[in-house]
């Protein structure tokens, strides 16, 4: 894999595994009783997609430069999304003063994916830094 495709794979396997990943967990929603789109299901994989992109260009952006800073970009990137949860998606899931399993897993499952995708990422642009 060349270093300068990795921002059309990185972009298309983001984006098609969390399409995927969304669809096969608004379908297990559905079929547990549970409305499929709710518990900010949408909102929550657009952040997660958004973020994720928005921490691999960083990190791609500042890949000969700050080479040595690289892992702290990552971790910053982490950080923010959790603070962006905080923000945005936590108020709406803890209105009733309770975060239920579905709520958390609506946030987390795009999380964990979208996190595996960035360190995959990350490992194959240190391997190639000079």
């Amino acid at each position: 894999m060349n270093i300068k495709s990795f921002p059309i794979f990185f972009i298309v396997l983001i984006v098609l595994g969390l399409a995927l990943l969304f669809f096969g967990h608004a379908w297990v929603l559905e079929h547990q009783g549970f409305e499929p789109f709710g518990h900010q299901l949408v909102k929550s994989y657009l952040l997660n997609l958004v973020m994720a992109s928005m921490v691999f260009f960083s990190i791609y952006s500042f890949r000969n430069k700050y080479r040595d800073l690289l892992g702290f970009f990552f971790l910053g990137g982490s950080l923010l999304k959790f603070v962006l949860f905080f923000i945005f998606m936590y108020p709406g899931y803890h209105r009733d003063g309770v975060l239920d399993r579905i709520e958390f897993l609506a946030f987390f499952v795009p999380y964990l994916f979208s996190l595996f995708i960035e360190t995959f990422f990350l490992v194959k642009l240190l391997n190639t830094v000079e």
